[in-house]
């Protein structure tokens, strides 16, 4: 029987430029779905070129990306980027926890506690899906996706502080992605309003190996990626 296994995110394109390797192996044998906190619009009055606002734009962009890894489905909570805080918190924890309810996912995905980047959104995710996983403890275990030092000194400058990224012996778990690295890249592709973004990515992921890192807690030891 498949388990059911969450990756949530602040941003639609979180998945592809974060964990899609990782997604699109899981996403073979097992239920996966992404659950996206923000809609990626942070001024919601944004009508590009067809009428579509941005918020639309990016969720059928989120939505073809998830087609290309094989998760099932996607989750949109509806806030507004850029607007995650302290206020909120409890908000986004109870939308969490009625689809932890609905839909009693095994395995939980995020990003590490400092965002990986920095940014704050990435950062209250990751602090909204802890706090949800340790009051549920039907969880099996919450997977941190994380960066290693190579990637974080060239993107430096990138935000005001882009935390130093892991060192191999620092991390719990190492995925090989080079079997699904090709999806991987499609989902970045999808991204076509992040174009610049994913065009730097793709650079970046065809010259480091074909890995994807992980923090882990766990209560017990439902999924292992060899």
């Amino acid at each position: 029987m498949k388990k059911t296994v969450f990756c949530i995110i602040a941003h639609p394109d979180d998945e592809a430029f974060g964990p899609a390797g990782t997604l699109a192996i899981l996403a073979k044998t097992e239920d996966v779905h992404v659950v996206c906190v923000t809609d990626g619009a942070s001024d919601p009055r944004f009508h590009p070129i067809g009428g579509k606002t941005l918020s639309h734009i990016r969720k059928e962009e989120l939505a073809a990306s998830a087609r290309a890894l094989g998760v099932s489905k996607v989750h949109m909570l509806g806030y507004q980027d850029g607007t995650l805080n302290n206020n909120i918190y409890h908000d986004v924890a109870d939308k969490l926890q009625q689809l932890m309810e609905k839909y009693n996912p095994s395995l939980l995905i995020t990003t590490e506690l400092r965002g990986i980047s920095g940014h704050l959104d990435h950062v209250a995710t990751a602090m909204i899906t802890s706090y949800v996983y340790e009051k549920n403890p039907s969880i099996d275990a919450i997977w941190y996706n994380c960066t290693n030092r190579t990637v974080s000194d060239a993107m430096r400058e990138y935000f005001v502080y882009f935390p130093p990224g892991f060192l191999r012996e620092q991390v719990d778990m190492i995925v090989d992605i080079s079997g699904v690295f090709t999806q991987k890249v499609a989902a970045a592709k999808c991204h076509v309003s992040q174009e610049k973004d994913a065009e730097r990515a793709i650079k970046r992921w065809m010259q480091l190996p074909k890995e994807e890192w992980f923090l882990v807690m766990k209560r017990r030891d439902t999924f292992v990626i060899a």
